[in-house]
């Protein structure tokens, strides 16, 4: 397993961290700097963004796909959800990944949990992530 966590606030003395932990199969299609998400140096938003917009925007119509733009492309936990993958999964490292394993054994072990700690040493479980999860956004 892989382990990170970096601190991402400090605040009069109340600090927030990142805290992932990352199945090690999946630290081939990390982005450099994953850990930096929710920092004042987190600098992928646009690209973010971007991706959301090319993998559902301009993927599906809004008239012939309207239960996915409800259940899906307009939800606003899934689009943070959907742009938190884009902001730790390098998209190019992805697609070579995706050809080289064509066929997962056992997918739900490829995980990303992602946390929150702050200075009082209290965590909160923002994602527990698949392999299918990440597909799924891309």
């Amino acid at each position: 397993m892989i382990k990170k966590t970096y601190e991402i606030s400090n605040e009069k003395g109340y600090k927030q961290y990142n805290d992932f932990i990352i199945h090690e199969d999946l630290k081939d299609i990390l982005s450099k700097d994953y850990y930096l998400v929710g920092s004042s140096e987190f600098t992928k938003k646009s690209l973010c963004d971007e991706l959301y917009k090319k993998n559902f925007y301009d993927k599906y119509d809004k008239d012939t796909n309207a239960m996915v733009y409800s259940k899906y492309i307009d939800n606003k936990k899934f689009q943070e959800k959907a742009k938190f993958i884009y902001s730790v999964i390098d998209y190019e490292k992805y697609k070579k990944f995706v050809q080289k394993n064509e066929n997962i054994q056992n997918p739900n072990n490829l995980t990303i949990t992602y946390n929150i700690i702050d200075s009082d040493n209290t965590k909160v479980l923002i994602y527990n992530l698949s392999i299918v999860d990440i597909s799924f956004v891309f």
